[in-house]
């Protein structure tokens, strides 16, 4: 922007600054770093155009000036010598956020939704930017603004879009004023006003699909369309806010009544899709994240009784699983077990989503979305797992129904051992994986789920995953003797879960691997006792040599069941003269 186009801007009429704005955003639109102004005509840009702002009878120039302030507010440098807090007054009286006194005094006059649209993105941009400008808009009327227009969400004629940047700006602000959150609870009632968001809009979509079912017998989905979609996504994530530093083990009364009712919208949400795909996971994975800081006593209503009318018919009986003809031979009848084909119907069955007298249909939803989250193609970032394990994790320690139902589903008894247990694309597989990953955090969470689900059996987990890759797991949790003292109180019914086919094949399992393995000829069988000595001899050299270069460390199990390294070949051989205590807790059915 030259000398001359400011000079215009600054003398010019309303016309001519329009005219000239509009050529500026036109050229910068959609360059979001800064336009690269110097420093003197950047101040005198923003004087004309706030100079307009705070005149009310240029209105016809807001929108174009708030449109070009939407482009500044990206250099994020220049922000806090451009904008003061008369400055930023202006913006936010544009964008409609007044207190309650004021918006009452308005009520009859005539709203452009286009400023105050316009307004709403450069407060977005400028909070985002300037932690001095989100200091001051936790202490002026933005806060108050925000949470009287909230009140005002079901007044039809208020424009979706005004309401999703108010959901935006009030994500930013929470997320980065930490200091706004109790307010907003306490003294605004912001929990309330915003789970009748969640609300409504689950009603509204009910409504509308109501009306397009054709079949009137079946309850009608609950199906968003996209703004609706949209504007339930940014409640969530600042319920999320709100609710992330309340002491989940133990609210107050009223916290506890908040959380109550919207684990119980948080279900239907749950039930909920949208007409795109990408928006329907956005909102489970939102869904998620709130449910993570939800008390854990809580996840029991998430289930819910099933309709009577079930239970007196009761569900079809399973049918039977259909195995390969096995062929003469002990070997044969064991191979021929660990090859066990499961019927169709048999499958269909698994979807079940009744569960001791209880509808399940919302954990088939979360193991659908885990599992929808191991098929991604970045299945290595933590970013993406993280949330649904921890809450997995959390839901089956905390309530014995979700665990046992759970565990029918991820880690049913074993059938076909043919395959290594991370080969495969079931749940199981697809953890047992995540076992051996790189990133800590994650295969320790993974293990510590089918640990749970294992109830925290030392032999049991072996048996699903195999030796080597429960063993980083086992190591880190002090296991490694087998011996392990569960976290919680797991209920102590029992019964036979080993299936025909698997107790055949038990005595061919490779502990280490997990899978069956067939007899091999011993390599040593046609050895002489001398040639048999050279062998041994040979792997010593290699074992010392790797270890005086520290490329590998021999170990013994301490007596806190974790390894610990050994200085020599005596120290080593001492520590296998002991033997391992049994595991107590070797029940293999909940």
């Amino acid at each position: 922007m030259d000398e001359s186009v400011l000079k215009l801007l600054e003398t010019g009429n309303d016309q001519d600054v329009v005219r000239v704005l509009k050529d500026f955003i036109r050229k910068y639109e959609k360059q979001f770093t800064p336009v690269g102004l110097s420093e003197d005509h950047c101040n005198r840009l923003w004087r004309v155009i706030m100079g307009r702002l705070s005149d009310y009878s240029a209105s016809s120039t807001h929108q174009t000036c708030l449109s070009a302030i939407r482009i500044l507010s990206r250099d994020e440098s220049s922000l806090n010598n451009v904008i003061d807090s008369e400055r930023l007054s202006y913006i936010v009286k544009l964008a409609g956020l007044v207190p309650e006194e004021e918006a009452l005094e308005r009520l009859n006059q005539q709203i452009n939704y286009e400023v105050v649209t316009e307004a709403q993105k450069c407060l977005s941009n400028l909070v985002y930017n300037s932690k001095a400008i989100q200091r001051m808009c936790c202490v002026n009327s933005c806060i108050p603004g925000l949470m009287c227009r909230l009140k005002t969400f079901k007044d039809p004629d208020l424009p979706h879009v005004v309401k999703y940047f108010d959901m935006r700006l009030l994500f930013l602000l929470t997320a980065v004023c930490a200091d706004i959150r109790p307010r907003l609870r306490s003294e605004y009632h912001g929990l309330t006003y915003l789970i009748e968001v969640l609300d409504l809009s689950l009603k509204t979509s009910q409504e509308e699909s109501e009306l397009q079912l054709v079949n009137g017998y079946a309850p009608a989905p609950v199906i968003f369309n996209d703004e609706q979609a949209e504007l339930v996504n940014e409640v969530l994530k600042v319920l999320y806010n709100l609710v992330l530093h309340i002491d989940k083990n133990s609210p107050d009364e009223e916290e506890d009544s908040h959380c109550l009712r919207l684990i119980s919208i948080l279900r239907s949400l749950l039930l909920a899709t949208t007409r795109c795909p990408e928006k329907t996971d956005t909102l489970h994975s939102n869904t998620v994240n709130l449910l993570l800081v939800m008390p854990p006593n809580m996840y029991e209503e998430l289930l819910s009784d099933m309709p009577q009318a079930n239970s007196e018919h009761g569900l079809p009986p399973p049918p039977p699983v259909v195995t390969t003809q096995p062929v003469a031979g002990a070997t044969a009848l064991v191979e021929a077990a660990c090859f066990t084909e499961v019927s169709e119907n048999q499958a269909l069955d698994e979807r079940s989503c009744e569960y001791d007298g209880k509808d399940m249909t919302v954990i088939l939803k979360l193991l659908d979305f885990l599992d929808s989250r191991l098929k991604a193609p970045g299945v290595s970032s933590d970013k993406t797992l993280m949330p649904i394990l921890t809450l997995m994790v959390e839901m089956t320690q905390a309530n014995r129904i979700i665990r046992k139902f759970v565990r029918l589903r991820v880690l049913p008894p074993l059938r076909d051992v043919s395959k290594r247990p991370e080969e495969g694309n079931t749940i199981r597989n697809k953890l047992c994986s995540l076992m051996t990953s790189p990133l800590h955090d994650l295969k320790h969470l993974a293990a510590n789920f089918l640990f749970i689900l294992c109830k925290e059996s030392v032999d049991r987990l072996i048996k699903y995953t195999g030796y080597g890759n429960a063993a980083g797991f086992l190591a880190s949790r002090g296991l490694m003797h087998g011996v392990s003292k569960p976290t919680v109180v797991y209920s102590s019914d029992s019964e036979d879960s080993d299936t025909e086919e698997y107790v055949t094949a038990s005595g061919m399992i490779n502990p280490v691997t997990g899978r069956y393995e067939p007899p091999r000829p011993s390599p040593l069988a046609d050895m002489t006792e001398e040639q048999k000595e050279h062998e041994a001899m040979k792997l010593v050299n290699v074992l010392d040599k790797l270890t005086r270069g520290n490329i590998i460390q021999p170990c013994r199990i301490g007596d806190d069941g974790k390894p610990h390294p050994v200085e020599s070949v005596i120290e080593l051989q001492e520590s296998l003269g002991g033997s391992n205590p049994a595991d107590h807790n070797n029940d293999d059915s909940d």
